[in-house]
């Protein structure tokens, strides 16, 4: 198997496998493919129709895991490499335990373990029907929370008044706020939001979360660096607030599959997000959403992350798993 590191060329490759598997699942975005390479140090394998790929995940150290919320390590010293479900460019499931079986003899071959990590429920089970003492673990951190759009633009009911509730505040303290979608003229808005927000949220941090926060800040800087490309292949979009003409928060989403856009980031200065600019932002990125569900990606464990997704009360939270063979 020809292992290689993904580029932009490929996203069309990976786009068109995500939408023909229809995937909701952010870890099989071909927009975190291209973005997290850096930080997972990620490869891929394009082979007879079907797309496989590896990574080192920061939680699996040698025989041990991390606690839930710990951040990812900056070094890949003592790192075990783990691999995704592989999937069929074009949609077709029906060799997939084939495609298994060739994974497990290249890297059992080489006397390595095999390690799937983000494997959702129906793909643990196609592995446990092949390999029956499988070491199974369930990985609640690495769950997405899945949205409906409409939902999220009307935030009608009482269960959302909390947050109709934040934004009237947010409205009624800023009335000269904007809200503007991204374009090539106002991309440079986003580095200095993001700027801003990484010095008041770096300053308490220990080093290697601190160095985890930087690499976002590259990912998302190469993101920007490259919006069109990602906007043109995958359906890349995002918005920035504003108050008093002052950038003060953003979001970044593209287009995940038929049905799912992915938000990759959003962020808000604190005294804004204070005052309910993550709602606003939402709430007003979300009307301009045209499929049918929102993912909002994992909540890595965080207790204030996990407990800011329930409070929009999402469809559902994809569970996966990590399974040793």
């Amino acid at each position: 198997m020809n292992w290689r590191t993904p580029v932009l060329s490929d996203l069309e490759t990976l786009q068109n496998c995500a939408v023909n598997n229809d995937f909701f699942e952010n870890n099989y975005s071909a927009v975190n493919s291209i973005l997290y390479e850096k930080k997972f140090d990620s490869k891929i394998c394009i082979l007879d129709g079907w797309l496989f790929e590896n990574f080192f995940d920061g939680r699996i150290i040698k025989d041990k895991t991390c606690k839930e919320g710990t951040p990812f390590f900056s070094s890949y010293k003592d790192r075990v490499p783990c691999f995704s479900f592989p999937h069929n460019i074009n949609g077709n499931t029906e060799a997939a335990k084939d495609a298994v079986a060739l994974l497990k003899n290249e890297v059992c071959g080489a006397g390595e373990k095999l390690c799937f990590v983000n494997i959702t429920k129906d793909e643990k089970d196609i592995l446990l029907q092949m390999y029956p003492s499988a070491k199974i673990t369930l990985t609640p951190e690495s769950g997405d929370y899945i949205y409906r759009t409409e939902k999220l633009a009307l935030l009608s009911g009482n269960k959302l008044s909390r947050k109709r509730n934040h934004i009237h505040q947010f409205e009624k303290k800023y009335p000269d706020y904007s809200f503007e979608l991204l374009t090539q003229e106002n991309l440079s808005f986003v580095s200095q939001v993001e700027n801003e927000w990484l010095e008041e949220n770096s300053a308490s941090l220990s080093d290697e979360a601190t160095l985890d926060l930087k690499t976002e800040k590259e990912i998302i800087q190469f993101a920007l660096a490259n919006f069109k490309t990602f906007s043109e292949k995958c359906g890349m979009k995002g918005a920035l607030l504003f108050v008093s003409e002052k950038p003060v928060a953003f979001c970044i989403s593209s287009l995940l599959s038929k049905s799912v856009t992915d938000i990759h980031f959003e962020k808000c200065l604190s005294s804004y997000a204070r005052d309910g600019g993550y709602a606003v932002i939402n709430n007003r990125f979300s009307k301009t959403v045209q499929t049918e569900f929102i993912n909002r990606e994992e909540d890595l464990g965080i207790e204030g992350l996990r407990k800011a997704k329930l409070s929009y009360y999402p469809e559902r939270i994809i569970e996966k798993y990590s399974v040793e063979i």
